[in-house]
């Protein structure tokens, strides 16, 4: 089949010789290979990509290595915290009061005195009075007390300064030292003496 020619509109190219095979852009046939061009180009383009990227990471592996670290293991078990020392209480030093028994030893200006007969026997506060003024401690006042029938002999003292004495006075009356006792209950006086049913009074010795 014979090619046919393309027919074009007449321009200023119809003026080129003929012997040149010069027909102009717009006359020209397009080859084939140029409809592959873009192709080729697009896929040369590629390839440099991947290979320039292939090179990059092969320069760049050496600094992509990550260390060799073993990461730290937890086993989950807490540490103990560490031992206190257990804190000990101090105890308060108290000093044991010693039994005053000779007055003569203590200031006892101010002291004040008062013995009560707790018992149905008459005159026993008086007689116990007088036994204490002899051997120096301050003159007491004596006089019955409410009750007749008080078993148990007291020496109620209400300051800690008078313990010592308290405690003197009932051992110079016969009296065990767990007779003695701190309280408020006798205000008329700072040591009182309620003799009860187990005084031994000086009358029956």
């Amino acid at each position: 089949m014979a090619q046919r020619t393309p027919s074009f509109l007449p321009d200023r190219f119809d003026d080129v010789p003929r012997d040149k095979k010069y027909v102009g852009i717009h006359r020209s046939t397009r080859s084939s290979v140029s409809v592959f061009a873009p192709i080729g180009i697009a896929l040369g383009a590629v390839v440099l990509l991947v290979l320039g990227g292939l090179w990059f990471v092969d320069r760049s592996a050496s600094n992509l290595t990550l260390e060799d670290t073993a990461p730290p293991v937890i086993d989950g078990a807490l540490d103990p915290p560490p031992e206190e020392a257990p804190i000990v209480a101090e105890e308060p030093v108290i000093e044991e009061a010693l039994p005053v028994t000779d007055p003569t030893q203590i200031d006892t200006e101010g002291l004040t005195l008062t013995v009560l007969n707790g018992t149905a026997a008459q005159g026993m506060a008086g007689r116990a009075s007088s036994r204490l003024s002899d051997i120096g401690w301050p003159e007491a006042t004596a006089t019955n007390a409410d009750s007749t029938d008080v078993a148990q002999s007291v020496v109620a003292y209400s300051e800690d300064a008078d313990k010592a004495s308290a405690l003197g006075i009932a051992q110079l009356l016969g009296l065990e030292a767990d007779a003695v006792v701190q309280t408020t209950a006798y205000p008329g006086a700072r040591i009182t003496v309620v003799l009860g049913a187990d005084y031994v009074d000086t009358e029956s010795t």
